[in-house]
């Protein structure tokens, strides 16, 4: 038995999309992927109980309101019907400590689901300057390092301390809240990873492991593979109870 992986979808004025590598990764690693549309609020509960892993994806920004501001004007396009769909199922999964792995906007809807806030525009809200994070090379370039904590679940994928990842991102995370902790920053300070101290494998990255894979990225691999593996082992857990 392969693990059921949903996998969130964006949304625009026409059609739900879905970048094909997030499907390749789960698919190569050992999964089912299942894609969730946006709309299904009321389902949520029945849709976790079928799922063995959630992996929340990148996509634009977050509607500030969630974490009590005002936009900015440096906000870009929000869908707040991704928004409302997203938390409710990363709510849900956190109640049945299921797997969750969160991409670029995945890791801060991740963080807002804890109850932490967002940068809603690094450039212009930061003190110091910063790298740039919304790079203008192709999806699977490497163009900043990121800087891992020691003890973490994310050093104990990458074998280091210090890893080159790609960057497609202008808002980030600010307040990051128990029992998240931060287990990896770029150099500038932006936090990159977070993961949950209470639960199974609950990890968000802000960038883009699924398109570093399509270069054999082996940290990235890694990362996939061992999110894989908390979600077969909590199906294990579950067919033996």
């Amino acid at each position: 038995m392969k693990p059921v992986i949903g996998i969130t979808s964006n949304i625009d004025s026409s059609a739900h999309t879905l970048q094909h590598t997030y499907i390749q990764a789960v698919i190569a690693t050992g999964g089912i992927p299942l894609i969730i549309p946006t709309g299904v609020e009321n389902d949520v509960q029945q849709i976790t109980t079928l799922l063995d892993g959630l992996l929340i994806t990148g996509g634009g920004d977050m509607n500030p309101q969630l974490f009590g501001e005002e936009p900015l004007p440096q906000l870009g396009n929000v869908t707040p019907e991704r928004d409302s769909i997203e938390l409710e199922l990363a709510r849900h999964m956190l109640a049945l400590d299921k797997p969750i792995l969160g991409i670029c906007r995945g890791h801060q809807v991740l963080n807002v689901a804890f109850g932490g806030t967002l940068y809603q525009d690094i450039a212009s809200q930061s003190a110091s300057p910063v790298l740039q994070h919304d790079q203008k090379a192709k999806r699977d370039h490497q163009s900043h390092t990121v800087h891992i904590e020691k003890g973490t679940i994310l050093e104990s994928i990458a074998t280091s301390d210090k890893i080159l990842v790609n960057s497609f991102h202008h808002q980030a995370l600010k307040d990051v809240p128990s029992p998240l902790i931060v287990s990896g920053k770029a150099s500038d300070g932006i936090i990159e990873a977070v993961e949950s101290t209470d639960h199974q494998f609950v990890v968000g990255v802000q960038w883009h492991p699924e398109a570093l894979m399509q270069n054999a990225d082996q940290v990235s691999v890694r990362l996939f593979e061992a999110y894989m593996k908390a979600c077969v082992e909590r199906m294990a857990a579950i067919e033996y109870h």
